[in-house]
C-alpha cells in the first residue's frame, strides 16, 4: 500500500525537475529522504516505483540510460525497471526518466 499524498508530492517534484533535466531513479529516493518522509527503505522504494509508474503512464517522460557526468542519454532502457535501478549509480550507465 502506498501513501497517495507522498506519491503525489514525489510525482510533482520529479515532474518539475524534468522541466530542466533528466532525473535518475536514484534521485527519487534522495528526494524522499530530503523531505524526511517517514518509512522504511522498502516503503520509500514502493513510493518511488508508484511515482515512476504514474509519470510514465501520464506520458511525462521516457526511460533512458545516462552516464555520469553527462546529461545526454547514452541509450534506451530495453528491460523492465528493477529495484536496484533506484540505488545510487556506480560506474555503469544508470536509469533515468527524461523528456524529449
Amino acid at each position: 500500500m502506498t501513501d497517495d499524498r507522498v506519491v503525489g508530492g514525489l510525482v510533482q517534484e520529479v515532474d518539475d525537475y524534468l522541466d530542466v533535466s533528466a532525473v535518475g531513479l536514484y534521485e527519487f529516493l534522495w528526494i524522499l529522504n530530503g523531505e524526511k518522509i517517514e518509512g522504511s527503505k522498502d516503503e520509500h522504494l514502493r513510493y518511488a516505483e508508484a511515482a515512476l509508474k504514474t509519470l510514465l503512464r501520464n506520458g511525462r517522460g521516457r526511460l533512458v540510460l545516462l552516464a555520469w557526468p553527462g546529461k545526454d542519454p547514452v541509450g534506451e532502457l530495453d528491460r523492465d525497471v528493477e529495484p536496484d535501478d533506484f540505488n545510487d549509480p556506480g560506474d555503469d550507465p544508470y536509469v533515468a526518466i527524461a523528456r524529449d
